[in-house]
């Protein structure tokens, strides 16, 4: 086939994608009138032939009716409805992702279906996101990240942060931040930059992360990077579950003491690689747990140890699950009693 002729099999097909699904089937006479808005104007016989081209030649999954009533439309398409709509959830309710920037995703993800399921998608939409990142630098962001983890170089930047006036400023006025980026973690619903210091402290290469909506100036270095052996070990599960707010600190062994029923909640949250043992009861608690037939009380205990960096925001979990004590190590536990007096100062 010609150039002419593959160009309005190219044609036909855009026409199929835009407008016609299960729901919504064209015509010959419909396939026409498209392709002629189109200056691509074709009788019966050259269509038919487009559509023989875009199925055996393309693989394009083309539903036929039969006889002169016949419909036609796209069957099986890259992503279903339903996919596309769980993306297009997550896109809008993401962070991280400037406003002006996800609607242009959308955008480009609804030509995947035709504009009766774009009409339907824009009817569905109910994320709302206060908190949506102003940063239209994103996407530039990212592209600098994965050009410098492609050429295995290290990176420099500024970091920036909220002062109060709103306004992005540089968080250290002094000189920029360095790592060496390993990966992107999307986490917390941010995108964090996960990478090692450019240098050693005592012999030890330190963990980093930092958001990406809020890198300002990358620059690539010619210098290599280093932490390779380190990221073989790296698990980005692992990592945020210790990290509640994604905080930067040393990971500690944490013992809590929790009733059975809160366990599911700490297996969500750390994984199943915590440790759960049950703890024992003496007779006596028993006793008296059935003549006060008190249903706390009888309600089994578990001790469960967990690694986690220190917090706040770890602690406030804790606080707010309600029937949580900390056994160890005695640092936490005195800091957990401590934010638990400070704010019942600030509410007296």
């Amino acid at each position: 086939m010609g150039k002419q002729g593959k160009n309005n099999a190219l044609i036909l097909y855009q026409v199929l994608m835009k407008y016609s699904d299960k729901e919504h089937p064209l015509s010959m006479s419909d396939i026409k009138d498209y392709m002629a808005e189109e200056t691509a104007e074709c009788g019966r016989d050259s269509i038919a032939r487009y559509l023989n081209q875009l199925e055996e030649e393309m693989g394009i999954d083309i539903h036929r009716g039969k006889g002169q009533a016949a419909r036609y439309y796209i069957d099986r398409r890259l992503l279903d409805k339903e996919e596309l709509k769980l993306i297009t959830d997550a896109v809008y309710a993401s962070n991280f992702i400037e406003k002006g920037i996800a609607d242009n995703m959308i955008k480009k993800l609804k030509t995947l279906r035709s504009i009766y399921d774009g009409e339907e998608l824009d009817r569905s939409i109910q994320c709302v996101n206060v908190a949506k990142a102003e940063n239209d630098r994103i996407l530039e962001n990212v592209r600098i990240i994965q050009e410098a983890i492609k050429k295995n170089k290290q990176i420099i930047f500024d970091y920036m942060k909220w002062n109060n006036h709103k306004q992005l400023v540089r968080k250290n006025i002094e000189g920029k931040y360095s790592i060496n980026p390993w990966t992107l973690i999307w986490a917390n619903d941010r995108y964090y930059l996960y990478g090692y210091d450019t240098f050693e402290k005592d012999g030890v290469r330190k963990e980093r992360h930092y958001r990406v909506d809020k890198l300002d100036n990358i620059e690539i270095m010619e210098t290599d990077r280093q932490g390779k052996e380190l990221f073989m070990h790296f698990n980005a599960d692992t990592y945020v579950a210790k990290r509640m707010g994604m905080y930067t600190d040393k990971e500690r062994r944490i013992k809590v003491r929790i009733p059975e029923s809160l366990v599911g909640t700490f297996i969500d949250q750390f994984g199943k690689w915590i440790d759960i043992k049950e703890e024992a009861i003496c007779q006596q608690d028993i006793e008296s747990a059935d003549n006060e037939h008190n249903e706390k009380a009888e309600e089994k205990k578990l001790l469960v140890t967990f690694c986690a960096v220190k917090s706040n925001v770890l602690l406030g979990w804790l606080i707010g699950l309600g029937n949580v004590e900390v056994l160890e190590p005695e640092d936490v536990k005195e800091k957990m009693i401590e934010l638990l007096d400070k704010n019942k100062d600030y509410y007296k």
